[in-house]
């Protein structure tokens, strides 16, 4: 088991510039002139964020061509970040493989990445400091942000889209179960002995939820329709490719079961295996 001990300081200032491009034409339509206006009123203050944070983490796992397959890993660590905007981070990250023998892995994860002790001045920030989301492909697959439209969004007064808008949040937690199949590898790892483009074949289960003080958890049961922030579940099939030994190119068929107006549908994400 590899253990170490991290620590990181840094700095981050945002700052703005508007401009605003003005055409002028004549009655016939025609571009006379272009011309570029700055707008000092309309940009938005600086920021300026110091961060440091202190970091345990444990790794005695062992990788095979697309994911780990043995072994372990966790990421325990406290942040904080002060100046225009304050307020604490903290992430749990505990991953195990389970390998009963070489063509077969399970896989399990629990996650949690929160923003805590948090003002006013970090909701109303949200130019820079944006919510956290939750329907990266990395964390639960069959929720991301191009897969939504406006149809499961519904007739709301405000023109918002609850269905979407529980994906955002201060704090997530996510857990994720992978049974892990080499599929075409070597003739040491694999089913199929054919080392120039390994792949591997995944059936998965993800859970995930979003929440803030803002937006509170309004049930922790397992609710199929409806806007509550509840946890989102999807499961499905994936199949991981080894690009070149550099790449890692996942395709996946998920059901997301908390959007029954979407259903099954295909993925592809650019990331290799936790």
């Amino acid at each position: 088991m590899s253990r170490r001990l991290e620590a990181s300081y840094g700095f981050t200032r945002y700052s703005y510039d508007v401009e605003q491009d003005q055409y002028i034409l004549n009655s016939f339509g025609q571009v006379l002139d272009v011309r570029r206006v700055q707008l000092d009123e309309l940009e938005p203050d600086p920021m300026n964020l110091f961060q440091a944070s202190v970091a345990l983490v444990g790794d005695n796992s062992f990788s095979a061509f697309t994911s780990p397959v043995r072994g372990g890993r966790y990421r325990f660590e406290v942040g904080t970040t002060f100046g225009t905007v304050d307020f604490q981070t903290i992430t749990a990250d505990y991953r195990r493989y389970f390998s009963p023998n070489l063509n077969m892995t399970l896989a399990v994860r629990g996650l949690h990445y929160g923003r805590y002790n948090y003002g006013r001045e970090l909701i109303e920030n949200t130019q820079s400091i944006r919510p956290l989301f939750l329907g990266y492909e990395t964390l639960i697959r069959g929720y991301s942000y191009e897969s939504f439209g406006i149809r499961e969004c519904g007739q709301t007064e405000d023109g918002s889209c609850p269905v979407f808008d529980r994906m955002f949040g201060q704090r997530l937690a996510v857990a994720n179960m992978e049974l892990r199949i080499p599929f075409i590898g070597t003739d040491q790892f694999g089913l199929i002995n054919l080392p120039y483009i390994p792949v591997e074949l995944v059936a998965f289960t993800d859970v995930g939820l979003a929440w803030d003080e803002e937006h509170p958890v309004d049930n922790l049961g397992f609710v199929r329709s409806g806007s509550e922030r509840v946890p989102l579940w999807s499961s499905g099939v994936s199949a991981r490719f080894n690009v070149l030994g550099m790449l890692v190119f996942e395709a996946y068929y998920a059901y997301p079961w908390q959007r029954p107006e979407k259903g099954a549908h295909w993925g592809f994400a650019l990331a290799p295996g936790w």
